[in-house]
């Protein structure tokens, strides 16, 4: 794994965290944000990502032609273009303090209108109707996530740690404020779907021996998405409806919680093997649940043949 593309891709937006509190910095999400993690590493590699993950920004940047500023543009391209969709009802406007709505909104040809307030996700928050955000709710989110980044080191040890912490801040945050735009992805979500996509370039482009990311991934863009870069990997393990809900005793509720618990800790054990093997973080486990996952994977021969010995 290359902690730096999983570092670099996780924190590329949170300027946008920085943007949105009462704080109201006028600058560029991608300035604001390099300027804040500057006080926790001098990795070049890191901080020019943040600071230089936009096409603009990154076509007049002097620097080198293998700087993974150029995995993090692409990765971020392609993990937006997916949550980007357009709202037919809304002008586009960005509004700081829209809130996330609901993605149940778009659900069987229904159009939602059902959003969440902004928390933490340690609190139950059930999304409703006239939902609101304000800039001091966003001082607290803020406030708690550099609280969490003060105790985190920005090295490979401390990759989930940092995902722990963006997942319980910024689940809650859209990643877009664009009013145009369906709100329903959050600032973690994407995030951290940057960091699955540009840790398998990497490796992609690493197995091959090609490192000139600029010309690969930024002057011949459109070429990189022509080729089959990932694999999406999944595993189920069946039977478990009959394992869980057989039960004859007294304490059928309590054996019925542990062997739910104990598929819960198998699965992520066999997930943890295939992603350690595979040279990744759990920043590429996309979901799992009820003895099911999905995983994206770089289209490596070294994955293909750690999914084999996998299965096997």
């Amino acid at each position: 794994m290359n902690v730096k593309v999983v570092l670099s891709a996780l924190l590329h937006d949170v300027g946008k965290l920085i943007q949105r509190t009462q704080i109201q910095d006028s600058r560029p999400h991608y300035q604001s944000g390099h300027d804040f993690i500057k006080n926790y590493t001098d990795d070049e590699d890191i901080l020019n990502s943040v600071l230089l993950h936009h096409k603009a920004q990154i076509e007049e940047a002097k620097i080198a032609q293998n700087s993974l500023a150029y995995i993090v543009y692409i990765a971020d391209n392609i993990s937006a273009g997916a949550d980007r969709r357009q709202n037919e009802l809304a002008e586009s406007q960005f509004n700081r303090h829209l809130p996330l709505s609901s993605i149940f909104n778009l659900l069987n040809n229904r159009y939602g209108n059902l959003t969440h307030r902004l928390t933490d996700i340690e609190k139950i928050n059930i999304p409703h109707e006239g939902a609101s955000v304000t800039g001091s709710d966003y001082n607290n989110i803020f406030l708690r996530f550099k609280d969490g980044v003060r105790g985190i080191e920005l090295t490979r040890d401390y990759v989930n740690s940092l995902l722990e912490l963006m997942e319980a801040t910024l689940s809650y945050i859209p990643s877009s404020t664009d009013s145009g735009q369906v709100a329903d992805i959050s600032l973690y979500d994407h995030s951290k779907t940057t960091a699955a996509v540009a840790s398998c370039i990497y490796e992609y482009l690493n197995a091959q021996g090609r490192d000139d990311y600029r010309s690969i991934l930024f002057l011949n863009e459109k070429n990189f998405y022509a080729e089959k870069a990932f694999l999406m990997f999944s595993f189920d393990i069946s039977g478990i409806q009959k394992f869980i809900y057989t039960i004859s005793s007294k304490n059928a509720l309590k054996m019925l919680r542990a062997r739910s618990f104990y598929l819960e800790v198998l699965s992520e054990h066999l997930i943890d093997r295939l992603l350690i093997n595979c040279g990744l973080s759990r920043a590429n486990l996309i979901y799992s649940g009820g003895g099911h996952c999905y995983i994206l994977l770089p289209n490596t021969e070294k994955v293909k043949k750690e999914i084999d010995n996998f299965l096997k």
